[in-house]
């Protein structure tokens, strides 16, 4: 004990003088911590924010939801008898004043509402109950309206707002719903008024997009109980019991995979930093080399050498940590409550310690792990290395035989074992743990075999003529330089920031051009045979419309298929279950619809009258195993309906177009009850117009702008890339950091070529071009190196996750390519900068 408290005392005092060639270390380890620290603290403060206030986000203990229709009297009178009930209608509507106008995800509320918790209402509101704010008051209604909608409407509190045909006032600007993150994504701005002004108003209550919410509070709180005797009262209904914890499970389902997301790329910025702990450990070894076979010389065995490093390695790995973990604490404090407003869940500012204990340890796994190699090389240096005249601060490669020692190797395998068991441990997906394990390794071998085989290719390349490209590509290729190591190094963090550069550009091109390009200006929502015709005679009179189309939609439920029962919506793939749980979406046409595409069988003449026949998707006949002449039954209306199945179709669901899996030949459903969609396109820069005069004739049409609609789907889309590209961010920093920290490994050679080139007569300015020319050409093979990887890892996750086409966004890449050379240059010049200023006479001194 006595002999191991000596070397601890000696490893110490060795570190006092050596601390500072550790910043790179520190820096990178901390900035790893502090990544996945702070994305498993967030995440882990949402998940239990959502299990603990599953009753107020649902709103209740029990929620009753109904599509469509209304429940009847007898429904409700025995949701009385459970307990308080708060009834809801969601509908979408248009809302106009000062001449603009705002598209609303509009809630009809009663005076129960909320039954849980509080709805937040801006500075300036008036403070009172929600339901006399909402009240009819001297004649005139109340609204609620976001901050988003009062701005689009430029209202102030007090303003008189018109939806439908009916002008209410606008008495509150919502700052939070206590229900709003079960409530799902709505493409219209939140909305509050009472129920009672919906008739006044001239707003059906029933319609396709109609959703009816009733939220109880249970007395005993025994979800279950209340469920089964609904559920045996009334067995046929056609609505949906949820608990506040099935309520909740969509936002946590999501809330998990972007978390395991965004843990992994903060992984992959861990791992960077491990590569540049790497880089520093055999920087400072290698200038130690004296030292150590010193040591050796004196008796000091290969353990006591190893032991001497390996301490000094985990002190400064818990100082690392120690600044991440501070770094983590004040980024949990500060994002919680931003993200509380963000999703309307309150997140109070709290420290998740499992959380930070976790990043900790992978910190110091990492860091022992990564520097295993360096201290291997340390443990090998001999006392002949006293003899040994040169400046090279370069050690010699371990030799594959001993690498694969257990000695070697099995510290080495436990310390990757112990970070798949850490990152599993936080992400809780072995599949995607393994997958990314897998990735990495197979990205670390694709980069060190290609650093290879491009060293292979300059060695055999012809001389060139020009002399300081000569200069360059020696520099390059000698033994002891460590291209190897800062190929590798970069190639890591530019093609995490490559690859989420060029996916983020490819899903902004499929919305930008794509959808956008071929999407109408507005989308027509519910309408019924009245009001489709009066459109269409107001269409037909305004020049500022190019072109209207309509298409009808009933509702069905797929009973029988080949004359066997319909399977249930835990039998099909997860994309038809939708088709299986209660009623589907149909249409019915005479005419192949505009940019359909037949993939087999034949489509039925305009004046086909025969029996019924029907054509699906191919999702369908994939899922569900159908070929031509196969039959499925419909109920529409109360009356089953059994068609043969005349072809299949592929349907693009990025078009702007409506798409239907289900489209019946005529002569069959036409009389059964249905409802209209409509696109409307107008000429350019007639929008506003058009809309104000669809709002002003039609009052009680709801229609979408389609532009309003892609910029809130873009908004969200822009947010989630926003917190992906912070957190990679990270890895970019740590990976100008390992380039430092690669560079500085062979800077005592470029010292010693700077006196070499001083002595035959190079001024200064030619030593730094010399440089220069090596860190460019450095820069492009790692652009190179990193574009090739981030191409094919954007293909597969545009092709084979997201499923939109993928295109080469050349001028980005160059750009980016072009940036990481000027910083490859920049940071190595900072570097070695001390090279510039070497005095021949007293290098040639030291040396000898």
């Amino acid at each position: 004990m006595r002999r191991l408290g000596g070397w601890l005392r000696v490893a110490l005092i060795d570190l006092r003088g050596g601390a500072r060639r550790f910043v790179i270390l520190v820096a990178c380890l901390a900035l790893g911590v502090a990544a996945i620290g702070t994305v498993s603290a967030v995440r882990s403060s949402v998940e239990a924010a959502i299990e603990g206030d599953a009753r107020l986000l649902l709103g209740g203990d029990l929620e009753l939801r109904s599509l469509r229709s209304d429940i009847g009297e007898e429904v409700v009178t025995a949701l009385d008898r459970l307990g308080p009930v708060s009834r809801e209608v969601n509908l979408n509507a248009q809302a106009a004043a000062n001449g603009k106008t705002a598209f609303l995800s509009l809630r009809a509320v009663t005076s129960a509402y909320p039954l849980v918790g509080q709805v937040g209402l801006a500075a300036g509101s008036p403070r009172g109950n929600i339901s006399d704010l909402l009240a009819n008051q001297n004649g005139r209604f109340g609204l609620l309206l976001s901050h988003q909608a009062a701005l689009r409407l430029d209202a102030d509190v007090g303003a008189t707002v018109r939806v439908g045909t009916l002008d209410v006032e606008l008495r509150g600007i919502i700052e939070a719903l206590p229900d709003q993150a079960t409530a799902g994504f709505q493409l219209g701005a939140p909305a509050l008024i009472s129920s009672a002004a919906l008739a006044p108003a001239g707003l059906r209550e029933e319609g396709v997009l109609s959703q009816f919410r009733y939220k109880v509070l249970l007395p005993d709180g025994n979800f279950e109980a209340a469920r089964g005797a609904l559920e045996n009262a009334f067995p046929n209904e056609d609505w949906q019991v949820r608990s506040p914890r099935e309520a909740t499970a969509t936002i946590s389902r999501f809330i998990g995979v972007f978390g395991n997301f965004l843990l992994l790329v903060s992984l992959s910025s861990m791992v960077v930093g491990g590569l540049g702990a790497a880089n520093a450990v055999a920087a400072y070894i290698g200038e130690r080399q004296g030292a150590i076979a010193t040591m050796r010389s004196l008796g000091a065995k290969g353990s006591r050498i190893l032991f001497h490093f390996l301490v000094q390695i985990a002190l400064l790995s818990l100082v690392a940590i120690a600044i991440g973990l501070a770094l983590v604490a004040a980024a949990s404090l500060v994002l919680l409550p931003l993200l509380s407003s963000l999703i309307g869940i309150d997140l109070p500012p709290t420290l998740d310690f499992q959380a930070m204990l976790a990043a900790a340890a992978i910190g110091l796994v990492t860091a022992l792990t990564f520097s295993w190699i360096p201290l291997l090389q340390a443990r090998s240096i001999r006392p002949a290395q006293l003899f040994r005249a040169g400046s090279s601060s370069a050690m010699e490669r371990l030799a594959w035989r001993r690498l694969a020692a257990p000695s070697a190797i099995g510290p080495l395998l436990l310390g990757l074992a112990a970070l798949f068991g850490l990152t599993l441990l936080i992400a809780n997906d072995a599949r995607l743990v393994a997958i990314y394990f897998a990735a990495t390794l197979v990205a670390l071998a694709l980069l060190r075999l290609s650093a290879g085989l491009l060293l292979y290719g300059l060695s055999n390349a012809p001389v060139p003529r020009l002399r300081l490209l000569r200069l360059a590509v020696s520099a390059i290729i000698r033994p002891s330089a460590p291209t190897t190591t800062v190929l590798v190094s970069m190639g890591m963090g530019l093609s995490l920031l490559l690859l989420i550069v060029t996916t983020q550009s490819n899903i902004n091109d499929q919305i930008a051009t794509q959808v956008s390009d071929g999407a109408p200006d507005f989308v027509v929502l519910d309408m019924d045979r009245d009001t489709t015709g009066a459109l269409e005679a107001l269409v037909a009179g305004s020049r500022q419309v190019t072109t209207l189309t309509t298409n009808p939609m009933l509702r069905g439920v797929i009973t029988e298929i080949n004359g066997a029962p319909a399977p249930s919506s835990e039998d099909v793939p997860r994309g038809l279950a939708d088709l299986f749980r209660g009623d589907t979406a149909l249409t019915w046409s005479s005419e192949v619809p505009p940019g359909t595409v037949l993939e087999e069988g034949k489509w039925w003449p305009a004046d086909y009258s025969g029996d019924p026949l029907v054509s699906l998707s191919t999702d369908m006949r994939d899922g569900l195993q159908l070929a031509l002449g196969d039959t499925i039954t419909l109920t529409i209306a109360g009356r089953p309906l059994t068609m043969t199945v005349a072809s299949f179709r592929t349907i693009d669901w990025r078009s702007p177009t409506f798409n239907f899996r289900i489209i019946v030949s005529p002569g069959v459903v036409e009389s059964a009850p249905q409802s209209y969609f409509g696109t409307i396109t107008t000429s350019p820069g007639a929008a506003a117009s058009v809309e104000a005069g669809l709002i002003a004739a039609l009052p009680n049409l709801t229609f979408v702008p389609v532009g309003e609609a892609l910029a809130r789907v873009q908004s969200v889309f822009d947010g989630l890339v926003d917190a992906i590209a912070a957190v990679s961010a990270t890895a970019v920093i740590s990976g100008v950091l390992v380039l430092a920290g690669a560079l500085s490994v062979g800077r005592h050679q470029r010292e010693a070529d700077a006196v070499v080139m001083k002595v035959m007569g190079a001024r200064r300015g030619f030593v730094l071009r010399a440089f220069l020319v090596e860190y460019a050409l450095l820069g492009v093979i790692a652009a190179l190196l990193s574009a090739a990887i981030a191409l094919a890892g954007s293909w597969a996750a545009s092709s084979f996750l997201l499923d939109i086409p993928f295109a080469v966004q050349a001028l980005q890449i160059v750009s980016l390519a072009g940036a990481i050379v000027i910083v490859t240059m920049a940071t190595a010049a900072a570097t070695t900068w001390s090279a510039m200023s070497a005095r021949p006479a007293e290098r040639l001194r030291e040396d000898g």
